[in-house]
């Protein structure tokens, strides 16, 4: 199973709401006009797999548009846009969330965002139409990821690359940064480097920096060891014990997730953390 998950193609998403570029990005990747663009919102004809071999890698690309007939209006085409992007987020490794620069993040696009990290899914946002964007400084993308970070927070560890579908301006970053997701995303960490990591990062008094697992710091919950339990996503389980009930803080989980980020680094990929606790005999007891 592990071969053969290593060997196959990797699973592409391109989504995002009506109009923003989807195709143009596909077309684009493809390098012909495979896909029927039109200015119009939601004109995309039924969606349908595309298969492409790139530096010796094979992708299949699930085009999310699959809008059949003009004339919906914009809430309906915002409306299949999510449908349409769930079923593909269900079959999809990597995810490509399209965000036109022109318009900014909408409630739509971090919706649609929030829907691929419930499904486990690595994602890259592409921030598309850069190349018509006026007046741009050379802070501008940084202002703009800005605002991406502050109204997504929950994709921090997303990657954004600004590109243009039309000119095809940096489109030839986004299926090494899928490969590197890919990867990621199938990392299994020897238990020896997982062990170290425990030692220097968690284990008191050693991990020293870590906040407390509690809130208020006063419970005598203690993190034993850590475990990966699964991958695509990666999911570590922490096993506690002390205290008569399970309840690591949301802070310290999101520091173990930081951590595990930059030690192993894995990029543009969620992570999940599980919590196992051992109750303590007689604890809870009257």
């Amino acid at each position: 199973d592990r071969e053969e998950e290593a060997g196959r193609e990797i699973r592409l998403a391109i989504i995002g709401r009506p109009n923003v570029g989807k195709s143009s990005l596909l077309n684009s990747i493809l390098g012909e006009e495979r896909v029927i663009v039109s200015p119009i919102a939601g004109t995309t004809r039924d969606a349908i797999d595309t298969y492409l071999e790139s530096d010796g890698q094979k992708f299949q690309l699930i085009d999310t548009a699959g809008i059949r007939r003009k004339g919906k209006t914009t809430e309906m085409a915002e409306k299949l846009s999510v449908i349409m992007a769930r079923k593909a987020l269900e079959r999809a490794d990597v995810a490509v969330l399209v965000i036109d620069a022109l318009e900014g993040v909408a409630h739509l696009d971090a919706s649609i965002a929030g829907y691929a990290v419930d499904s486990g899914c690595s994602v890259i946002i592409a921030v598309n139409k850069w190349d018509a964007v006026e007046e741009k400084e050379t802070n501008t993308i940084y202002e703009f990821e800005r605002g991406i970070r502050r109204q997504m927070k929950f994709l921090d560890w997303a990657p954004i690359v600004p590109i243009s579908a039309l000119t095809g301006q940096r489109v030839t970053r986004i299926l090494p940064m899928a490969v590197r997701a890919n990867e990621a995303r199938n990392l299994r960490v020897p238990t020896a480097q997982l062990n170290k990591f425990f030692e220097e990062s968690i284990s008191q008094p050693r991990g020293g920096t870590a906040p407390a697992p509690v809130k208020g710091g006063v419970s005598r919950l203690k993190v034993q060891y850590i475990t990966q339990g699964g991958l695509r996503p990666p999911l570590f389980v922490l096993f506690t014990s002390g205290g008569s009930k399970a309840g690591l803080h949301f802070s310290y989980l999101r520091y173990v997730e930081n951590r595990l980020r930059e030690t192993f680094e894995f990029f543009a990929t969620p992570i999940r953390l599980k919590e196992r606790h051992k109750v303590r005999k007689g604890a809870g007891k009257r």
